[in-house]
């Protein structure tokens, strides 16, 4: 396997450990403990590292090395922001211009969020349902904009993971996504672009406010408590 392959592994795997917080804000991120979870050398793990800091999931500090990336108050408002006008756009565009590839995916998604919700699969179902909005952003046609909307999602998904199973929000979402779908089925983009801007808008809403409580677990999780960096990674390689 080349360096290159190795690294965007080794980026696959510490992203998806960021991510799903098996690497918590706060973290120091050890090279060598990386790498022999990973079980690869040194270098790949650099370059995976540095891959995450210009995606700012972590952060590199003076003396300290890389750590994962807590988000404050105002960071996780302007992602919101910014995410709910991608989203606008790219749902707009997507009730243009859906090719039937894409249209089939996100009615295969739907229809085995329904399954998941049934038997209670919070993770599977969480998995789905942020799968939509991927998908939604790819069937915009548009690759600038689906490209910096999987960004501002790859930074918002550890904040969701946590809001959403940690409460009983998880199945409001889907009814919201089946509006959304329709008018995309039916070729509506003002529609489209109304439903998805109100779904995310209170997903918005919600997370600040569990945020602005310090006794909400939310809260004291995004803020970043160190954790140990090593452990996370070794315990999940052993279990893949």
């Amino acid at each position: 396997m080349l360096k290159s392959s190795l690294a965007d592994k080794a980026h696959h795997h510490i992203k998806q450990w960021i991510i799903h917080y098996h690497l918590k804000p706060g973290s120091v991120l050890n090279v060598g403990d990386l790498a022999q979870a990973l079980q690869m050398s040194h270098t790949p793990v650099r370059e995976a590292l540095s891959m995450l800091d210009r995606e700012h999931l972590i952060e590199r500090r003076p003396q300290r090395g890389y750590s994962v990336r807590g988000l404050d108050l105002q960071e996780v408002e302007d992602l919101y922001d910014l995410r709910i006008s991608l989203e606008e756009l790219a749902v707009r565009q997507a009730a243009r211009r859906i090719a039937k590839p894409q249209r089939k995916r996100l009615a295969a998604i739907l229809t085995e969020v329904e399954r998941a919700l049934k038997t209670d699969k919070k993770p599977r179902t969480l998995e789905l349902e942020q799968d939509f909005h991927v998908v939604i952003l790819e069937a915009s046609g548009n690759r600038p904009l689906a490209e910096m909307g999987r960004g501002i999602l790859d930074r918002i998904w550890m904040i969701q993971n946590v809001n959403l199973l940690t409460t009983g929000h998880l199945s409001e979402a889907h009814p919201q996504h089946l509006k959304v779908f329709s008018a995309i089925e039916s070729g509506d983009p003002k529609q489209a672009g109304l439903l998805m801007r109100k779904h995310i808008s209170q997903a918005k809403a919600f997370v600040l406010s569990r945020l602005r409580r310090a006794d909400d677990v939310l809260a004291q999780m995004v803020g970043g408590f160190p954790a140990p960096g090593a452990a996370a990674p070794r315990q999940r390689m052993k279990n893949e």
